[in-house]
């Protein structure tokens, strides 16, 4: 009898950030097999929206809830008289990519945790997720079976704040997503009014970014280079966004195409990320793909994810990031250096390589 694995696809849906992408990049490759047999669960309020383009490269069959909104079922969870199972097909197996699971899980169940940014900095996240996952966290790592996250960094913290046994987590990386075809560049210079060389931010607009230091080191620049401010608008984005206006090089974009954040990446002379705190990084390795030098924080998973091929800065320091982008931006050498050495680094990582390391997880847990 095949194995029945069910995958959580609700972060594939909408606009994805580096969880939906993580989640989406890994759940398009499990392919079912003669001893498997994949599928995905969502909820969809009533069959409101149209998820066919969101998952549609994911091949697989997924099984919709149409009678309960997913954020008021994830706000009341506990107190409602649903067993999970009772809403899906039961699984031997049922992996949640985004920090929770709900009550009332049959089976094996996996559980990815990308970071401890809720203890490590709760005053860069959004209150209402914040206080999901304190309510749910404990709860949730004792109910998994195994744990997965995606960096010997964030497997260390994981240990040390939250003393789950080492023996419990598996590593599994995040790689650069395979780019779309670039836009005209010409289009999307138009629209966005670039004039001049440009720096380039790609994530979302949030503290834990970091973006105010970034705007505060770009000032420290001259008015020789361009700031791109490129993601979906976050929590607490809008003294960055009144920030951003108040300086004249400064674009930004909001949420961009896939085509248009490829052609971005292509022609910007240096890729910024001074983020205070991260799993990963998945857009730096986005970067290096692309040709684009980077420069990035010194702090957390960030060097695990660029290696030898990024200019660090103290993500602290405005000055500091300053001199970093200054540094890339004066000499085309060290650009070139970063830049081919970025190519190298970001082969390091490959999505059909953690695939294949995630399905041995799910081999184990058999």
């Amino acid at each position: 009898m095949k194995t029945k694995i069910a995958l959580d696809v609700q972060v594939c849906l909408g606009q994805r950030s580096g969880v939906g992408t993580y989640a989406y990049e890994l759940v398009r490759r499990m392919a079912p097999d003669e001893d498997t047999a994949y599928f995905g669960e969502c909820f969809n309020f009533l069959g409101r929206n149209d998820n066919s383009e969101a998952l549609r490269e994911t091949c697989l069959p997924v099984h919709v809830h149409k009678l309960i909104p997913y954020g008021f079922y994830r706000n009341h969870w506990d107190a409602l008289p649903v067993r999970y199972d009772s809403l899906f097909p039961r699984a031997d197996i049922t992996h949640f990519f985004n920090y929770t699971v709900p009550p009332g899980v049959g089976g094996k169940v996996l559980c990815t945790l990308f970071d401890m940014t809720y203890l490590r900095y709760p005053e860069t996240m959004e209150p209402g997720n914040l206080r999901r996952i304190r309510r749910d966290i404990d709860q949730s790592v004792r109910r998994s079976d195994a744990i997965i996250t995606i960096s010997e960094f964030s497997k260390r913290e994981i240990v040390e704040l939250l003393g789950v046994p080492e023996e419990k987590l598996r590593v599994v990386y995040c790689a650069a997503p395979v780019p779309a075809a670039p836009a005209p560049f010409e289009a999307v210079r138009e629209k966005f009014g670039l004039q001049k060389p440009y720096i380039l931010f790609v994530g979302n607009t949030e503290p834990r970014k970091n973006l105010l230091r970034l705007l505060e080191a770009y000032e420290q620049l001259g008015g020789d280079v361009q700031l791109v401010l490129t993601g979906g608008s976050g929590w607490r984005s809008e003294e960055i966004r009144q920030r951003a206006a108040s300086l004249p090089g400064v674009r930004l974009t909001g949420y961009v195409s896939e085509a248009e954040k490829a052609s971005l990446f292509e022609h910007a002379a240096v890729f910024a990320y001074p983020s205070l705190y991260e799993g990963f990084g998945i857009p730096v390795l986005e970067a290096m793909r692309c040709g684009t030098p980077v420069v990035c924080s010194d702090a957390a998973s960030i060097p695990e994810a660029a290696g030898d091929a990024a200019r660090y800065v103290d993500p602290l320091d405005p000055a500091g990031i300053a001199a970093g982008l200054r540094d890339v931006l004066a000499h085309p050498a060290l650009a070139d250096e970063l830049r081919e050495k970025g190519y190298r680094q970001e082969k390091k990582f490959s999505w059909d390589a953690s695939a294949q390391a995630l399905r041995a997880v799910y081999e184990e847990l058999r």
